[in-house]
């Protein structure tokens, strides 16, 4: 350990500060620090001269200590670009970024993610973005963020950095440099340090890595927190101040759509408090953010921004991330609702008031965002905000289906429900079906739309909020056609749904893991749908499963979370346990959530001996699969199904899901 040589063993005036205030006598050994008091009590030994330099750093006694690796701790790959840092040593920010050299197609996809307005990026302002993009001086933690969205969608980027493991690898690989950077800042975070966190949470999320995109979202939260301490002493005459107080604004924002989606459990505590946004304004139009022309937007709650000036300022209209929050906050109303709300307590009030909230969002959206199927959308798609107009639609169409599913679930569920009640309902039921197949049939073609007006040089890559509303759309419309509840002139319809959603799910799996138990669950529900009316079935070859090699490498403790099967025992004696009577054990079926659970027994019920889990299908040489999509089970019926799938509703399995799975 380095130290300070100080004139001489015993002298007046050279005591430290500790033996000053104690009046004791100081003596060093040798003339050096620390002086026989301060080693005995092992404490920090500096002179009156040192003691600022110790206040605002370490002490000239005591040199910094190099940071340990923690165990498990992620290191940059030897077989990247930039040689890891060593442990302990803080670059300067313009050393970090300039030691990451990008290459032109880099820059490429770093702008490709930024100008198509992915919902994520819509906190980053573009032509700074681009400007510092194309000059070398953006920050490596952002630039290594973006290319983690970018690997995801991009064939080139696929084929170099992510081998076997496909799209998630490569988007790993990006990742491991930009925690690194993150980590390596941490004692003074940038803004840009925090919105690359943003993107590496939905990086770890969609690898249905929840806990590690759960803590990483406590951890942007409190960056945020210690940023705006830190901004709040900045200097106002800036003239680009606007546009870094909005750019905070919108990463806050971005947190607290992250806090909504992935604290939907009563388990998980929200990262971002109300007293974090209750007086932050919603974000601003992207003409007036982009521009840098300051304007003043309400708060979440409807009140007027503190930093408003005058009672007569005109207050400006919120902008389209702004709604995307607003929309947000009324799914998360909905999935407050379905947490928390019980059989006993189940109250048709409820799913008014929050029906009520949906379409006061829809009601309070300019005209111009307007849900017109396609040709508004079209229109957005054309000024390149195609992706938050249809974000922004499937999350309030989402929350619809959820508040109508509820009440459906409510009432078939109910002692004494059949299907002859049904027809004789009153019409606000069937009311409520044309709702869900409606708000279904919009989700879809949103994603029709997104997809015919793709890049045809890029891998179509949905946001994980667009494929969870189009799998709860489709997994709705099926049940209610395996129910009986589908009125005769919809069956085609939900038929048309589902075989969309089949295909945009199944393209989403190979892109995300999060999404394969999705694509699985509703593949099981297709085939028995389809195997319950084979006279209208269609001659067309069935989906195959995507290969996913990752998906349960991410998961040790559950290794068979993909099994949709357990077959029969050849030995029926096996079987029964003994017990001749008692007829045999039908099919489990996997949960949303990636478990097993069966359909006969009840839940507590244990397994019958000799009975084990199937393995799932090998890939053969050409990377495909062997078999096709997991079947259902040939003794699994159309009722059993959908009691399973409506205790999985209750359980609340599917938010489960779409929070990261096995949580």
């Amino acid at each position: 350990m380095a130290s300070v040589v100080r004139g001489t063993s015993l002298r007046a005036g050279g005591a430290c500060v500790r033996c000053r205030k104690g009046k004791t006598k100081c003596v060093y050994e040798n003339g050096r620090a620390p002086c026989r008091n301060c080693a005995k009590g092992m404490h920090e030994c500096y002179l009156p001269s040192e003691s600022m330099a110790h206040h605002h750093g370490q002490s000239p006694a005591r040199p910094p200590r190099p940071r340990e690796s923690l165990p498990g701790e992620r290191s940059v790959s030897a077989t990247s670009d930039r040689q890891p840092v060593a442990s302990g040593t803080v670059l300067p920010r313009s050393m970090q970024s300039n030691s990451e050299k990008l290459n032109p197609e880099l820059v490429t996809e770093c702008e490709r993610v930024i100008s198509k307005t992915i919902p994520s990026c819509v906190a980053f302002h573009k032509p700074s973005f681009l400007q510092k993009l194309k000059n070398g001086s953006l920050e490596a933690s952002i630039v290594n963020g973006l290319l983690t969205c970018a690997a995801r969608s991009s064939p080139a980027l696929i084929r170099r950095y992510g081998g076997q493991g496909g799209a998630s690898a490569a988007a790993e690989h990006f990742a491991v440099k930009a925690i690194n950077i993150i980590m390596q800042n941490l004692d003074n975070p940038s803004l840009a340090d925090i919105q690359a966190l943003c993107l590496l949470i939905i990086h770890e999320w969609g690898n249905r890595n929840a806990v590690r995109a759960y803590i990483y979202l406590g951890q942007a939260a409190r960056m945020a927190q210690m940023f705006r301490i830190i901004a709040v002493h900045q200097n106002r005459d800036d003239p680009d101040q606007f546009i870094k107080e909005e750019s905070f604004r919108r990463t806050l924002w971005l947190i607290y759509v992250l806090d909504c989606f992935l604290t939907s459990s009563p388990g998980r505590q929200p990262a971002v408090s109300h007293h974090d946004i209750k007086d932050v304004p919603l974000p601003c139009l992207d003409m007036s953010y982009n521009f840098g022309t300051p304007v003043y937007v309400r708060t979440l709650a409807g009140g007027p921004p503190p930093s408003l000036p005058t009672p007569t300022t005109p207050i400006s209209e919120v902008g389209e991330f702004g709604h995307i929050v607003m929309a947000t906050q009324a799914w998360r109303n909905v999935v407050e609702m379905l947490t928390t709300v019980t059989s006993a307590t189940f109250s048709e009030e409820d799913c008014a008031s929050l029906e009520a909230g949906i379409d006061s969002v829809r009601n309070s959206l300019p005209p111009h965002f307007m849900d017109n199927k396609t040709r508004q959308i079209n229109l957005h798609i054309t000024m390149g905000s195609g992706y938050t107009y249809a974000m922004l639609h499937c999350l309030l169409h989402c929350a619809t289906i959820m508040v109508n599913r509820r009440r459906l679930l409510h009432l078939v569920t109910t002692d004494g429900f059949s299907h002859e009640t049904w027809r004789m309902v009153p019409h606000v039921h069937l009311q409520t079906v044309d709702r869900v197949f409606a708000a279904a049939d919009s989700v879809v073609a949103l994603l029709l739309a997104l997809e015919s007006n793709a890049d045809k040089d890029a891998v179509l890559n949905f946001p994980l909020v667009m494929l969870f509303s189009c799998f709860t759309a489709c997994s709705t419309v099926a049940w209610f056609s395996l129910k009986g509840l589908t009125p005769g002139d919809l069956n085609e319809t939900a038929e048309s749904i589902v075989r969309d959603g089949m295909r945009f799910l199944q393209d989403g799996a190979n892109i995300w893991i999060l999404a394969v138990p999705w694509y699985r669950h509703l593949s099981v529900m297709n085939k028995v749908l389809r195997n319950g009316d084979r006279a209208h079935q269609r001659t067309q070859p069935e989906p195959i499963v995507p290969l996913m090699k990752e998906d349960t490498a991410s998961q040790p403790d559950n290794p068979d979370s993909m099994d949709y099967e357990r077959p029969q025992s050849a030995n029926a004696q096996e079987q029964t346990d003994g017990r001749g009577s008692e007829p045999p054990r039908k099919s489990g079926f996997t949960t949303i959530n990636g478990g097993s659970v069966g359909v006969s027994p009840p839940a507590t019920a244990s397994p019958p001996p000799g009975q084990t889990k199937a393995e799932s299908p090998a890939p053969s040489s050409s990377g495909q699969p062997a078999e096709s999509a997991p079947a259902a089970g040939n003794d699994m019926t159309a009722a059993e199904l959908c009691v399973a799938f409506e205790r999985q509703l209750l359980e609340l399995d599917d938010l489960a899901a779409f929070m990261g799975g096995g949580v």
